[in-house]
């Protein structure tokens, strides 16, 4: 059983917000107690996030997609980070279902990206709040690559240059961003250099890919033998999944770049070193003793205090690892990512007719406290499909590029 205070609190939210009902009572007692939902199937679940994902659209006008859902308030604002990289999990759902609406969609959003676009180049911190953000910036041209590559259409990859020229400006001279950031120089911002060199790529403009060296060279240099992280967690924090993947996913797709800024700076082995020490850790701590229900935080040990699980973190988790297990041949990390998506989507509610719950991932598992505890952000939706989508399609190796 949970804490009784987490308990009421997420009761009183769940009734507020959702109202009382025979069906809001049956999904209550689950989140209560720590319950798990059914597995209907891999195409079930990814066909209901997606949906979900399509609704958080939806009540933003059609434009962005709305951050997160929370039970206490209810549908927040669009959210320029993640929607620059949910578009191109709508393309990738396009391809696989033949759903064309999805490209529709994905153009919306990358429209709506180029409209609020900041005259410096960078991408909002929110649509509320007139300050620029370096790793929103980074997500943004993510996406806008995605969309160059599937449309052809210039505007896509003139303001993924404008977004890059700002991160070149804002840029340190150790190679790190600390200005327009959350908090400081982080290791996560590895997928900055991602989107980079991506941008390189396509405009043929190496000074992007340099840029993305410098920074490159500063997170390696934060790897700890073990293979941990410094200057990974928000603040003082102690790194959660979602960061700790972050920086790791960033690494792996800089390394798989081939491109001879970064080709020299050795990045493969820091993303093996510390993909096997979580692969070791997360299976000698599962959350409430189910296997693949990975501990929000590990310390500079890989041990962790946590009793509560980032859902976020566990899909980003699944899709670095079956992206890994190709590029390494090692099914162990395969069979890792199958545990954690098996305990990840039994987290979901599929079958309800409570519309803003249909097809979520909450932030945390148990849902009351953890990270972004009492809520369903966007991320997590659009992680957990994209890990479905790379599980499904795994022989066809599928690769997301955002």
């Amino acid at each position: 059983m949970l804490p009784y205070a987490d308990q009421l609190r997420t009761g009183v939210f769940f009734l507020q917000g959702l109202g009382a009902g025979a069906e809001q009572f049956r999904v209550l007692q689950h989140y209560l107690t720590g319950k798990l939902f059914p597995d209907f199937g891999d195409e079930v679940h990814l066909k209901a996030a997606v949906e979900w994902l399509a609704r958080a659209q939806d009540v933003c006008g059609g434009e962005g997609v709305s951050n997160v859902f929370f039970l206490k308030t209810g549908w927040g604002v669009a959210y320029p980070e993640t929607s620059g990289y949910i578009l191109a999990t709508f393309l990738a759902y396009s391809d696989h279902s033949g759903d064309k609406s999805y490209v529709d969609r994905a153009i919306q959003i990358g429209d709506w990206e180029i409209a609020i676009q900041a005259p410096n180049g960078g991408v909002l911190s929110s649509i509320e709040l007139p300050q620029t953000r370096v790793f929103n910036t980074g997500q943004v041209i993510l996406g806008w690559c995605v969309l160059y590559e599937r449309t052809g259409e210039d505007k896509y990859l003139q303001a993924a240059k404008r977004a890059g020229d700002y991160l070149l400006n804002e840029q340190e001279a150790d190679g790190t961003w600390c200005r327009d950031t959350y908090c400081g120089a982080r290791t996560y911002h590895a997928r900055v250099d991602w989107a980079l060199l991506r941008l390189a790529q396509l405009s043929g403009d190496m000074r992007y890919a340099a840029v993305a060296q410098k920074n490159l060279q500063w997170v390696l240099q934060q790897q700890h033998q073990n293979g941990w992280f410094a200057q990974c967690g928000f603040n003082n924090d102690l790194p959660v999944m979602h960061v700790i993947v972050y920086t790791l996913r960033g690494l792996l797709e800089c390394a798989k770049m081939n491109i001879s800024a970064v080709n020299g700076l050795n990045i493969m082995p820091a993303v093996i070193k510390g993909a096997d020490a979580l692969c070791k850790a997360l299976q000698s701590q599962p959350v409430a003793g189910i296997r693949g229900m990975v501990p929000t935080a590990f310390d500079e040990n890989w041990k962790s205090a946590a009793n509560d699980s980032c859902l976020t973190g566990n899909a980003q988790l699944a899709c670095l690892f079956y992206r890994l297990a190709h590029c390494t041949e090692n099914n162990l990390y395969r069979d890792v990512a199958d545990t954690v998506m098996s305990a990840t989507k039994r987290t979901q509610l599929v079958e309800t007719t409570l519309l803003p719950l249909k097809g979520a991932i909450a932030g945390t598992y148990p849902l009351s406290h953890g990270y972004v505890p009492n809520g369903y952000p966007n991320w997590a939706a659009k992680f957990f499909a994209d890990a479905l989508l790379m599980k499904i399609n795994y022989d066809l190796e599928l690769k997301l590029h955002a």
